[in-house]
């Protein structure tokens, strides 16, 4: 991961907040921030009424809705981790506690004779081969995201992947990636 640095949070004012600068294939810097210590998360284009901000309203779960932060004007989401090959990781609400903290699954092989079970949507006859084990969560404290984060490897990626990584996003807006070799 290259141009990043370590900031303090303004979610928890922990010092383990990465910023990173990275570039839209429309040639736009854009700045995002990823704290590891409460899994906020936000960009310089998550500005507060922006079109963005209306577009991930739309098309995200409630809970995390509920947790966002407006901080000087930028909109915090927790974030959610989807590593397909290993597990994710994304705030659950504890009814017990009354109170969030981080989910994580692993990511489970789904044997041949269940995966009619498993289609995948749009590619008729085609199944996923792993499955998400939410049978067997584990449970971390809203302030542990960096420990839930390191059971799904996703710290193992830069080696996985011979030097590149990244933090960003894929979707709706396009790629946003700030990997390089």
């Amino acid at each position: 991961m290259e141009n990043f640095k370590l900031v303090a949070s303004p979610v928890c004012d922990s010092d383990a907040c990465i910023e990173q600068v990275v570039t839209t294939p429309e040639g736009l810097p854009i700045t995002t921030w990823l704290c590891m210590t409460s899994g906020y998360t936000t960009t310089s284009a998550l500005t507060e009424g922006s079109e963005l901000v209306a577009y991930n309203e739309e098309h995200t779960a409630e809970l995390i809705k509920d947790l966002r932060k407006v901080i000087d004007g930028l909109v915090w989401y927790p974030t959610v981790v989807n590593i397909p090959e290993k597990g994710m990781v994304f705030p659950d609400w504890n009814a017990e506690t009354e109170d969030w903290g981080w989910k994580v699954v692993k990511s489970v092989p789904v044997p041949e004779d269940q995966k009619e079970k498993f289609p995948i949507p749009g590619k008729p006859g085609e199944f996923y081969k792993v499955r998400m084990d939410m049978e067997n969560p584990l449970v971390f404290d809203k302030y542990c995201f960096m420990d839930a984060a390191e059971h799904v490897g996703m710290f193992n990626i830069e080696a996985e992947n011979k030097g590149t990584t990244a933090f960003g996003s894929t979707g709706e807006f396009g790629d946003v990636s700030g990997s390089t070799k």
